[in-house]
């Protein structure tokens, strides 16, 4: 039950009415000569242009032990204001809503809720930065941690632009501050492709994969996005997305009586 509330909170805490299938976007080739650092900081930290979104998608988990069975989740996003996640497995699983000041979730098959703010999400992924917008950020493909561009080396290696931090970076302030060392991967359309920060007095390891990004009605956004969280031992987990529609909907939520809160350690 602890790793369905993972893979819920994961995939949450982390067009037309038609299905739109997109198409792929395809990459250019980098020119050294002309490579422009401000365009690329300007072009990486700017939005999906979006009101609400919503996205049918899979999810996984995997450990070091086990492979768990395939979730089908149903993603929405109302920008700047909440994501809303159903997982089902034939039947309901899970459900949860996220907010700006923090999220709820409850499961079926145990009976549990969850009322939290941003801290078992950050606990889990090893980092101390993630709130709403940086939460949403991490679903649609957009850089999702401040970046300090003159803390980083840039280089172009295998058609990519390579950000690599000079030493460790510091991310928050005062007793929640972590440093980490960053490495950050983009594309030749300045997509996010991968995230790395290790936090070398805590051994621990964050890296998060984009892949396939299409084009939706000109929007740009990731078709799977893979998490390996790595302490004293690794676990993986994947968002397949499989439809994505520019579309209002209801979201329903509400606690059932008699299900119990779990603690967040």
């Amino acid at each position: 039950m602890k790793k369905l509330l993972c893979i819920t909170l994961i995939t949450v805490s982390l067009v037309s009415c038609n299905t739109q299938k997109g198409s792929i976007v395809r990459e250019k080739e980098i020119k050294y000569e002309s490579l422009d650092e401000e365009e690329l900081f300007q072009a990486i930290q700017k939005p999906v242009n979006f009101t609400t979104l919503k996205i049918k998608a899979s999810a996984d988990i995997e450990t070091a032990d086990t492979a768990y069975p395939s979730v089908g989740m149903t993603l929405y996003i109302d920008k700047g204001k909440q994501i809303w996640a159903n997982a089902t497995m034939i039947l309901p699983l899970a459900r949860a809503t996220i907010l700006p000041e923090g999220f709820k979730m409850y499961e079926k098959i145990g009976k549990t809720y969850i009322d939290s703010d941003f801290d078992y999400v950050n606990n889990l992924l090893k980092v101390n930065f993630i709130d709403y917008q940086s939460l949403e950020n991490l679903l649609t493909g957009k850089l999702f941690l401040p970046i300090n561009p003159e803390g980083f080396n840039l280089e172009l290696q295998n058609n990519d632009y390579i950000l690599t931090s000079a030493g460790l970076m510091k991310v928050g302030t005062g007793d929640n501050s972590k440093s980490f060392l960053q490495k950050l991967t983009f594309d030749s359309n300045f997509n996010l492709k991968q995230i790395i920060l290790q936090d070398k007095t805590n051994d621990t390891y964050l890296q998060i994969d984009y892949n396939d990004y299409i084009n939706v009605e000109d929007k740009i956004l990731p078709k799977n996005i893979k998490i390996f969280i790595k302490e004293k031992k690794e676990t993986i987990f994947s968002l397949d997305y499989n439809k994505f529609e520019f579309v209002k909907m209801d979201t329903p939520f509400e606690i059932p009586n008699g299900y119990t809160q779990r603690k967040i350690n």
